[in-house]
């Protein structure tokens, strides 16, 4: 088969008949009263064939205009830029459904998302479907984008944080570079965005709490967390880490744990997951004599807990997993009276958060900012959703920060920084090399120690690192 070429036709571009025209060839289409003219006054129809061997015609008003039209087209399709405008004509919903499954792998299940796929899903489905969802792909414009990104800042009354809008902005970047590439669009309309500034926090306001504090909130905790905490500060490990760990994975010979697998929350259901955060997070982390002796009691106080090695496909299987949520009585499970057989609730987020914000707050150590932010709420009356304004509460310490602890201690026992990325599995130095670089720098302390030490009347110090001149080259 010989593939049509982009050829130029005697008649092209031609006059398209018209009624109104007075041109020979369009009083012989349309016979009329009106005075004869010798050029057409209508619109011109401009040829061409595509790449693919289509055949595609194009409507100007004039002739000039159709015949700029034709040589812009060949220039494109000699240079190979040309672009179909039909391909981008589909709405942003459309393309989501074809492109997401490029980031996810295929068609995998949700509980097989890592949590970057999970927040950038739900990037999309709070903030940019609801805004630019039905948009075709042609009609995006840069000051629409441009206006959208400054409009989710909570400075500006939007519902996010500045580092949340860029985690947004990003994946509305990614859509629209993709459909650059796909030759659906001639070009990004986000780039270029201005992205509102990250506030930069106080050196003291990034510190990690100290193991005395963590001691104060645990005084505080419900006794069957203790063992969790305990752990958390010992090893490392991240909440889901946690309350995905089973007995299986706990060597107490060797005195290691082996982080396999996680419990995830896609849309509020628990899920078991095969992978930790990354390939980092595929790791095997120390015990402490504290961590290895606490486990010890908690397995003494479960005869019942099961060592038994299972597949995430397998179910949940509760009796495996170290830590888990007070024994509770399924619903509908009494009889006769009286309560049915107690069965172990995994661990969730949210609950535990309830827990651990009043256990800071008993504390006393508990450090807040409140922000307003905008939030979409249902009319109960009109059943339409709306904007409204809420606030929001930012807590310090949150339970995370017991990993910020565990890197310090680290580096307070001069552990090399890299092996510290690796059991605590980051695959990227990020908060680690700042707290390398940080932790335990007391500047202020050094200067003043420098200046005072040996002046009259200067209180002595207790000998410890100085400050040494450095001769230049």
């Amino acid at each position: 088969m010989v593939r049509k070429t982009a050829v130029q036709a005697a008649n092209n571009p031609r006059p398209n008949p018209s009624m109104r025209c007075g041109c020979p060839t369009c009083l012989k289409r349309y016979p009329g009263d009106r005075a004869p003219t010798d050029e057409h006054t209508g619109s011109w129809e401009a040829r061409y064939t595509d790449p693919s061997g289509r055949d595609r015609s194009k409507t100007r008003p004039t002739y000039d205009d159709a015949v700029a039209f034709l040589e812009q087209t060949r220039t494109e399709m000699r240079q190979r830029t040309w672009i179909d405008p039909a391909r981008g004509e589909i709405t942003l919903t459309a393309w989501w459904t074809l492109w997401w499954p490029t980031q996810t792998k295929g068609t995998r299940p949700i509980e097989e998302w890592n949590q970057a796929q999970l927040r950038d899903e739900g990037m999309w489905r709070n903030h940019i479907a609801p805004t630019f969802g039905s948009y075709r792909l042609y009609e995006l414009a840069w000051l629409e984008i441009q206006t959208w990104a400054q409009g989710l800042h909570d400075q500006n009354g939007g519902p996010l944080a500045a580092s949340s809008v860029t985690k947004c902005f990003q994946v509305l970047d990614r859509m629209l570079e993709a459909a650059r590439l796909d030759r659906r669009i001639p070009y990004n309309p986000a780039e270029g965005v201005k992205l509102p500034p990250i506030r930069k926090k106080h050196p003291e306001e990034r510190r990690p709490p100290s193991y005395a504090l963590l001691w104060l909130i645990r005084q505080k905790l419900p006794e069957y967390f203790h063992a969790l905490l305990i752990v958390a500060q010992e090893t490392g490990l991240r909440f889901q880490e946690l309350a995905g760990l089973r007995w299986c994975n706990v060597d107490f010979e060797k005195r290691r744990i082996h982080v396999r697998e996680v419990l995830v929350e896609p849309r509020g259901k628990i899920k078991r997951k095969a992978y930790p955060k990354s390939d980092a997070g595929l790791r095997t982390v120390p015990m402490t004599g504290l961590a290895h002796r606490v486990l010890r009691d908690l397995l003494a106080e479960e005869p019942d807990a099961s060592w038994a090695v299972s597949e995430p496909t397998d179910g949940l299987c509760e009796d495996e997993l170290v830590f888990h949520g007070r024994n509770k009585v399924r619903r509908g499970s009494r009889q006769n009276g009286t309560d049915g057989e107690p069965y172990r609730a995994p661990l969730r987020r949210s609950a535990f958060r309830r827990v651990w914000l009043k256990a800071i707050q008993d504390a006393g150590v508990a450090r807040t900012v409140v922000r307003t932010v905008a939030v979409h709420k249902m009319d109960p009356e009109t059943g339409r959703t709306r904007m409204a304004t809420e606030e929001r509460t930012d807590w310090w310490p949150v339970f995370s920060d017991t990993r910020d602890a565990f890197a310090s201690r680290l580096h307070a026992l001069g552990v090399p920084e890299v092996i510290a990325q690796e059991i605590l599995g980051h695959e990227r130095g990020g908060k680690v090399t700042w707290i390398y670089t940080h932790a335990a720098a007391d500047y202020p302390g050094q200067v003043l120690a420098a200046l005072e030490d040996g002046k009259p009347g200067a209180v002595k110090r207790a000998p410890g690192r100085r400050l040494r001149a450095v001769k230049a080259a």
